[in-house]
Order: structure tokens, then C-alpha cells, then sequence
């Protein structure tokens, strides 16, 4: 709730009048609960169309897995109890699906997004641990090294410019605070995809358009892809050559529907085709910036075609 984390603001004396939130010199208008910092979005089109369409694909209390808890702590490789009563800046939280994460075990947490947060509003509803901002990551209202923990996941390589954006939320990391960062990698496995030969033109398409094409080639696309994942080599062929995003052969998805399987896929396939941003950071890049701002001893995980900065786990 927004009047419970006026302090993180940077202000001399943030305070709420009537439907603005007072920052110094700054009136910004506050609607449905929620700051707006901003209401432009380079993300308007794609991930706002995801965040409306499968508005609640990916939330775990909807879908009832525990996919989203097991990648966070799996990623993250902190202890579920070491959330408790942390203060966290997620950076990108759309539809809300890890910011009920979050919650769940135990932080108060501060989510911006320049899109869908009145999707994750709903997703969520009011609660007095989240306070949830529409505002460019960016470009961040917060006093300087405030969090306990910045968390930015499956976003920034979605930015302008990620390699800037990285220093400038590491930059809210409290002394000795943590941080997680996920990119997808900058090696071959990754940037040999079909998505990128491909995004030249999709991410210049109406997104209506591709939206509306990648359901087309649905009842094609998705048993093909289901048959060939079923083989390990074509799997791999899959990857590289098949336009089309499908994990039905995936064990955690074992007890989930066809129908929402299908879903899935054309919810993870317009996502590959449609940001107009899709730039990797490399692991030297992350390694020299995480270098400069944290203080905790911290490592970088490469996974199958992503890349983690993680600050190590207390013990």
C-alpha cells in the first residue's frame, strides 16, 4: 500500500494529496491506488497485450503448480525463509506472477512496471506489504541504496538499454543489501534461434497482426512441436529452426491441460516475436557492473540460454 512506503521515495517529505503523490517540486497523479509516473510505454502493443489476454497464465495460485516458486528459488538459490520482512524493489513485474512470489514468502515489496500494473492490481488486490508504481525502470523514484533486495527477472534484456538500466537499479541496493538479475545469454545456443532471424520483421508488425498469425498456425504448429520434443535431436531442431515455442514436453507441465498448453504456447511465442527490445547482456558486462555496486560477495550462473547475477546465499 502506497502510503505505507512513502519513505523509499525520493523527496524531502513525500507525502499524498487527495490524488497526487507530493514529491518536493512533483505532483504525481495517483489512480487506482497506483503513482503514475508515466503512462508512454515501448512496451504498449506486446506485453501489454500479453498482460490483458493471459492476464493470469502464469500466476501459480491460478495455474496450480508451483512453477513460478520452484524457478524462483531454484534461480535465486536463497532460502525460502530469507525473504522474510525484506524490503524488495522488483524491477518489471508485470501480470504480478513472482511479485506473488514475493509476498508469499514473507517480503514487502515495491513493484514497478511501465505497463500492466493495474493488471497486477488485479492479480493481487491491495495488500499492505505491496506497493505497486508505474514508472520507468529507467528512471527509478527511490532514494539511492534503500532495498534489501533488487529483483529484476526476465526483463532487462526487453529495455532500451540494458547494460545502463543494470547500473542504475543496482544503484538501490542497500550496503551489503542482495540482488538478482536475469538476461537471457549473448552465446551462440541463444542468438543462433529462429526469434532472431525472425524479429527484424515481427517486431516491427502490428501486434494485433502476429498475435492473430501465431494463433492461425496453432492447430499446425503446436501438435508438430509436441511430437518432435518428444525426440532429444529434434528437440534441438526445434529450438534452432521451428518457429514456435512449445513445453508440453516439459515433466512440470505433466498435469496441465491441452488447452492451456496451447495457450501457453502462443503466450510464449508472440513474447519471443513482439518486444520491440531484445538485447542479451554479455557476462562481462553484468560481472564489471555488478562489481562496481554490490558489496556482497556475488557469482553469475549460466543456465540453457540465460544468465543469473546472484548475490550468494548467507549462511
Amino acid at each position: 500500500m502506497l502510503r505505507d512506503f512513502l519513505s523509499f521515495f525520493a523527496a524531502t517529505d513525500p507525502r499524498i494529496e487527495g490524488d497526487q503523490l507530493v514529491l518536493d517540486e512533483r505532483r504525481i497523479p495517483i489512480r487506482n491506488g497506483i503513482p503514475r509516473f508515466s503512462d508512454d510505454s515501448y512496451s504498449a502493443g506486446n506485453f501489454s497485450l500479453l498482460r490483458e489476454r493471459h492476464a493470469t497464465l502464469q500466476l501459480d495460485s491460478v495455474n496450480g503448480t508451483t512453477d513460478r516458486m520452484n524457478t524462483f528459488l531454484d534461480r535465486t538459490g536463497w532460502p525460502a525463509d530469507s525473504l522474510q520482512g525484506k524490503v524488495v524493489l522488483e524491477c518489471g513485474c508485470g501480470a504480478g506472477p513472482d511479485t506473488e512470489i514475493l509476498l508469499k514468502l514473507g517480503a514487502r515489496v515495491v513493484s514497478v512496471d511501465l505497463a500492466g500494473v493495474d493488471v497486477a492490481q488485479n492479480n493481487l488486490g491491495e495488500q499492505e506489504s505491496l506497493c505497486l508504481v508505474q514508472a520507468s525502470i529507467e528512471n527509478l523514484p527511490f532514494n539511492a541504496a534503500s532495498f534489501d533486495i533488487v529483483f529484476c527477472h526476465r526483463v532487462i534484456m526487453h529495455t532500451p538499454d540494458p547494460a545502463g538500466i543494470m547500473d542504475h537499479i543496482l544503484s538501490f541496493v542497500k550496503p551489503d543489501g542482495d540482488a538478482f538479475v536475469h538476461s537471457y545469454s549473448r552465446d551462440p545456443f541463444q542468438m543462433l534461434r529462429w526469434k532472431y532471424l525472425l524479429r527484424p520483421v515481427t517486431r516491427r508488425m502490428n501486434p494485433e497482426t502476429l498475435y492473430r498469425l501465431i494463433q492461425w498456425c496453432t492447430p499446425v504448429l503446436y501438435p508438430l512441436t509436441t511430437w518432435l520434443n518428444k525426440n532429444r535431436v529434434m528437440r534441438i531442431l526445434c529450438w534452432f529452426v521451428v518457429p514456435y515455442i512449445n513445453h508440453r514436453h516439459r515433466a512440470k507441465y505433466a498435469n496441465l491441460s491441452e488447452a492451456y498448453m496451447r495457450e501457453y504456447a502462443v503466450h510464449e511465442t508472440f513474447d519471443a516475436l513482439s518486444p520491440r527490445y531484445d538485447n542479451p547482456l554479455s557476462t562481462r558486462t553484468i560481472d564489471e557492473i555488478a562489481g562496481r555496486r554490490l558489496d556482497r560477495p556475488f557469482e553469475i550462473f549460466h543456465g540453457r540460454a540465460f544468465v543469473l547475477l546472484r548475490t550468494l546465499a548467507r549462511r
